[in-house]
């Protein structure tokens, strides 16, 4: 019994029959960090692209985006551009094809794995002050080590989303011309230039106590 206790020659085994699932799933681990981080990083910088570069075409920038030269050109006919308007009444379907190619252009010039499927989707969110160009992009990649034994999913998506706002000069300004129209209409119609003046002139009385006025 005293040499059974004292024999030490099957350690080796049965600190490697411990150690070895552990160190299996750390080198996985690894593997699919490898290869998630590089694939999100490269479909953010798609997406962003391809959000911006349509978001510009969409304003009254009059500018093309050529995704192959990853450059942007004049365009002199405007009628050749799509227009943000019209996402009012197609729901900005007719942006899917354009965000998958910019997309998928941008995408193969980055180092990173390809593997898997890749899944674009594009639409146009409108609003009173401004629109919005949201672009998401899913690539799904399989594992490359089995372990499903453990539970692991076999494929693995790695989905991003950017967002671009459409931003045009002659509507803004337009916009504020309207605004200030109307609120002279109003103060001319109900014919409360007096209170405005008293709010003036109380505002600059309060900016005088505070020490805020520039002329002090």
């Amino acid at each position: 019994m005293l040499k059974l206790k004292e024999d030490t020659s099957g350690d080796a085994v049965v600190e490697a029959a411990i150690l070895f699932p552990i160190m299996i799933l750390i080198f996985a681990a690894l593997v699919l960090l490898a290869m998630y981080l590089p694939t999100r990083a490269a479909l953010q910088r798609a997406t962003q692209y391809a959000a911006t570069a349509i978001a510009t075409e969409k304003s009254d920038a009059w500018l093309f985006y050529d995704n192959e030269s990853n450059a942007y050109y004049w365009e002199n006919n405007k009628s050749n551009l799509t227009n943000v308007y019209a996402a009012l009444f197609s729901g900005g379907g007719d942006i899917d094809a354009r965000g998958r190619d910019i997309v998928t252009w941008i995408e193969a010039s980055c180092i990173s794995s390809k593997a898997g499927t890749l899944d674009v989707k594009s639409h146009i969110v409108n609003k009173i002050v401004y629109k919005e160009v949201v672009i998401t992009a899913t690539r799904t990649f399989t594992e490359p080590v089995g372990l499903s034994l453990i539970g692991f999913p076999k494929e693995i998506p790695v989905t991003v989303t950017s967002i671009a706002v459409v931003q045009n000069g002659d509507e803004f300004v337009r916009n504020m011309d309207l605004a200030v129209d109307f609120v002279e209409y109003i103060v001319e119609k109900l014919k409360i230039t007096n209170i405005t003046e008293s709010i003036g002139s109380f505002g600059k009385k309060v900016a005088s106590f505070m020490g805020w006025d520039k002329d002090n």
